[in-house]
């Protein structure tokens, strides 16, 4: 009689991709992913758009530098932000007219990495919400209470 095995999620608490182990074990970040969530979908704190810096990291990546949103993907977890975490890829040509060799693009990045970059006071900072007149929510700065959505 052949056993069937429940597919068993494992986390962990470092910022990895999800992963399938042998035994068909899947490991998820835990640090992505909200306590008690039932579908492991972790929370983005960045909308595009948004100007962030990176906080951890590697130098070579660009641990210290700021730059926009491009790219969101909530179900990875990660954001893709402008002139950081650059890689060279090389490509070859698709059309007559279309770009070949080694070509730099910006590659994904953990959402936890990069913190909003507030402009005002020039510093990386949580935010919180404030309600605003018409119950709509706002963005704030937790220094300056300066807001991010005009």
């Amino acid at each position: 009689m052949a056993q069937t095995f429940k597919p068993e999620i494992r986390f962990t608490n470092s910022p990895i991709a999800k992963k399938v182990k042998m035994g068909g074990r899947r490991v998820v970040s835990g640090a992505l992913v909200k306590a008690s969530a039932s579908n492991l979908i972790p929370k983005v704190h960045v909308k595009r758009g948004d100007l962030v810096m990176m906080v951890s990291g590697s130098q070579k990546s660009g641990r210290g530098k700021t730059g926009k949103v491009l790219n969101v993907l909530p179900k990875e977890g990660k954001v893709v932000v402008e002139g950081l975490n650059v890689i060279t890829r090389a490509t070859r040509q698709r059309t007559p007219l279309g770009q070949s060799g080694l070509i730099k693009k910006e590659a994904p990045i953990f959402a936890s990495r990069v913190m909003l970059f507030c402009t005002s006071c020039k510093k990386p900072t949580r935010i919180r919400h404030k309600q605003v007149e018409g119950g709509k929510k706002t963005r704030i700065c937790t220094h300056c209470k300066e807001a991010f959505d005009a």
